[in-house]
């Protein structure tokens, strides 16, 4: 029988505790999580996994082992490995939509211009519009006019924030390879829309900085 979510997103405190209980889950098997592919050869990782379980799984079906994450499990398997199945379905986020204009009162995503959609797919550039009017709709509630973002990349997420919602933005990657191009690209948004205000006749403004570090 499958296990009932007993955690809830409805206020913050809620919403930590949920997420503390599932970095609670998965930490005794962080070795494997953060493991490369080669590492995972190398140094036989699948050896640390409990012998039952490799055994059990070993002898399964296809279709058995690709219904796991759907939380189903067979009855033959040790208990022990249908409970970490279980439980892990149960910790799973909900998959439902939310309504973002009823959470963020002043949600109002726009879509981007080819400039500063270059180099998205339309997955990216859908995320980095929602998320972006999102991020923008809390730093008005929170009066903030200052943003950082810790993993930026190549700094999508970061310069629409910068350039189309007046936001001063820090963004922070451990890849120095980003930075560089987050820097040249950011050059090149900033001279098309000076460009953009010259051709129309407006004063030009001063663009919200995008700092890369």
């Amino acid at each position: 029988m499958a296990k009932q979510c007993k955690y809830s997103c409805d206020t913050a405190a809620e919403t930590l505790e949920w997420i503390k209980a599932i970095a609670d889950f998965i930490k005794p098997f962080s070795f494997l999580i953060n493991a490369h592919v080669v590492n995972f050869f190398k140094d036989r990782l699948w050896e640390a996994v409990d012998e039952d379980w490799l055994q059990c799984l070993s002898n399964e079906s296809v279709e058995s082992l690709l219904l796991i994450p759907s939380g189903i499990v067979q009855d033959h398997w040790p208990t022990s490995l249908k409970e970490f199945v279980l439980t892990l379905k149960s910790l799973v986020y909900p998959r439902e939509q939310a309504d973002l204009k009823k959470v963020f009162p002043n949600f109002q995503p726009t879509s981007l211009n080819s400039v500063l959609a270059q180099g998205m797919n339309l997955k990216k550039k859908h995320e980095v519009e929602v998320l972006s009017a999102i991020v923008s709709s809390v730093a008005s509630a929170m009066r903030a006019d200052a943003v950082i973002d810790v993993g930026a990349g190549q700094g999508y997420l970061a310069q629409v924030l910068a350039f189309e919602h007046q936001l001063s933005v820090v963004a922070i990657d451990a890849c120095s390879h980003h930075g560089k191009v987050t820097n040249a690209r950011a050059e090149r948004i900033k001279k098309h829309y000076m460009a953009q205000m010259r051709k129309f006749g407006k004063p030009e403004i001063k663009c919200a900085s995008n700092n890369y570090m």
